[in-house]
């Protein structure tokens, strides 16, 4: 059958996709940082069911970026005007950790858990691309349907980099 084709196909796509954004996603939360200074512009504390009391920071570089971090370490419970030095990814420009009073605070997300949950996403499609591929009536031109739409679901993420 023709749709068994495309399901392979569009399911490669999707396995392809999201290993190279997750391969973005890891590397911003864990990947090369650069440091640099900042000061609180604003702080906020709330509660939060699941995790408890947390410290929300606005803070603002030398060269005006902004940022917003949420820990629930009491480092953070800094005064506007503090000044800190945050790790900054250079994949994605998100915070990972932030340095106050010498202790350094991480407020990223979790590399491996990053990890962890694309490779589950992927896997679980993986598995449906193989079942269609092995009741397609020809399943070597499925595989084949299956390993251009890998290439073609992994090419945004790889121009990206």
């Amino acid at each position: 059958m023709t749709g068994n084709r495309f399901a392979a196909a569009m399911g490669a796509a999707f396995v392809g996709a999201a290993l190279a954004f997750g391969t973005y996603g890891v590397l911003d939360a864990g990947g090369p940082a650069g440091r640099e200074e900042a000061t609180v512009q604003t702080r906020g504390q709330h509660v939060d069911r699941s995790i408890g009391h947390l410290y929300d920071l606005v803070l603002r570089t030398a060269s005006g970026e902004r940022f917003e971090v949420s820990s629930p370490d009491a480092t953070l419970d800094l005064e506007p005007g503090s000044p800190v030095r945050l790790e900054i990814s250079e994949v994605g420009r998100s915070v990972q950790a932030v340095e106050a009073r010498g202790h350094r605070v991480g407020v990223g997300n979790s590399p491996v858990a990053v990890g962890i949950f694309v490779a589950l996403i992927a896997v679980m499609t993986l598995v449906f691309t193989l079942v269609c591929v092995t009741e397609a009536d020809r399943p070597a031109l499925a595989a084949l349907s299956a390993a251009a739409g890998f290439l073609l679901g992994a090419l945004p993420g790889v121009l990206l980099f």
